[in-house]
Order: C-alpha cells, then structure tokens, then sequence
C-alpha cells in the first residue's frame, strides 16, 4: 500500500534548523510503498535462501578448481567445477599425457601398438629402437584450449615391459643375442663372454 510515512515519495524531509535535508524514507526504503501483510517466509524482502539441484553444462576444456559465471534461470551463479582424476590420463593444461606398455621385441624391431585416447583409440606406429620413456606426440589429441582455439596434443610415454618368465626358446635366443652385443657395459649372466670380452659373473 501507499506509504503514508513518506506519502508514497520514497523520500523524506528533515528540518534541521536554517536547513532542510532530504533522504531515503526510513520506514519503505525509497520504495513508495510498504507491504502490510508480509509473506511469512521472506518477511516482505521477495527472497529467500534455500539449497537447489541445478543442472549445469560442463564448458570443453575447464580445470579443477576453475570457477565459472553462469546463468541459471533469472540469476546468475558461481560455479566451482572439481574434475576427477583419471587412472589413465594425466593432464597438463590442455595437453594429456598417458603410458603406452610395449614389449622388447617391439622396442628393437618396431611395429603397431593400440592405445586409448579421450575420444577413440589410437593406432600408434613405433619405430624402430625406441627407447624407454621416449614421448610419442599426437599432435590435436588432447584437451580443447580454454578461451580459444584448437586442442592440446596426446604425448603417449613409452614403456618396455620386461618379462620375468621365459621359455627354453626365448632364453636361448636372448643368450645368443647377449654374446653378440658390443656395447655391453658390465657383464650378463648366463653367458661365457661379450663381443667385447666381458666375462659374466653368473649362471
């Protein structure tokens, strides 16, 4: 209703001596107006404090603990987005590095190895004498670039798996390959000696 105090003008006049002051209208607020039967809930503010479920779109590309403006309905909110660890992936910026597990023979003689990427799996090629943690670049692979454009890259680090067990076959096969080695530094079980006269100290 129409606010007598101020007769709805939302200010007010105060007299103080030669001079005359006028401000916000102490009883409405500046409104005009004053609520004479105020909603129980908000007391007549029109709003209220309470804990909502909002379903939110993820932008391509957020970081952990990147906080975003949002809209959501006639407000506007901050969010906070925590991202999960993932077992295979780690991130860097919009770049993701993972580890590719290959075998010795694949390592001296080359070959194809499969690996998982955000969004498919990835046919690798693997040169030839590639070295432990060597990276291979998948360049466009990663992340979507936060604020521009483009995605980061896929660096795929290379392990050897070396095999605790092997057959009569593989053993004979490795010894043979041992006694013929040249850059040898030490000595190899299992063997007489190296092409560069190293004696072994084992079985």
């Amino acid at each position: 209703v129409h606010c007598s105090y101020c007769n709805g003008t939302g200010t007010e006049t105060i007299n103080t001596g030669p001079f005359v002051m006028r401000s916000t209208c102490r009883r409405c607020g500046g409104r005009g107006s004053v609520v004479t039967n105020p909603c129980v809930i908000c007391r007549g503010s029109g709003q209220i404090k309470q804990k909502k479920t909002v379903v939110v779109p993820v932008p391509a590309g957020v970081e952990d603990g990147q906080t975003v403006r949002m809209p959501v309905g006639r407000k506007e909110i901050f969010i906070t987005f925590r991202v999960q660890k993932s077992s295979v992936f780690r991130r860097d910026g919009a770049d993701i590095h993972s580890d590719l597990f290959i075998s010795i023979a694949q390592a001296v003689l080359g070959g194809t190895a499969r690996s998982p990427g955000l969004y498919e799996t990835i046919n690798i090629l693997i040169p030839p004498g590639i070295q432990a943690d060597q990276k291979i670049r998948m360049s466009g692979k990663g992340i979507p670039r936060v604020n521009s454009y483009g995605y980061g890259d896929h660096y795929i680090q290379v392990k050897i798996k070396v095999p605790k067990r092997l057959t009569d076959r593989q053993r004979a096969l490795m010894l043979s390959y041992a006694e013929d080695e040249t850059d040898v530094e030490g000595t190899v079980n299992g063997i007489a000696s190296t092409n560069t006269g190293k004696r072994s100290t084992g079985n």
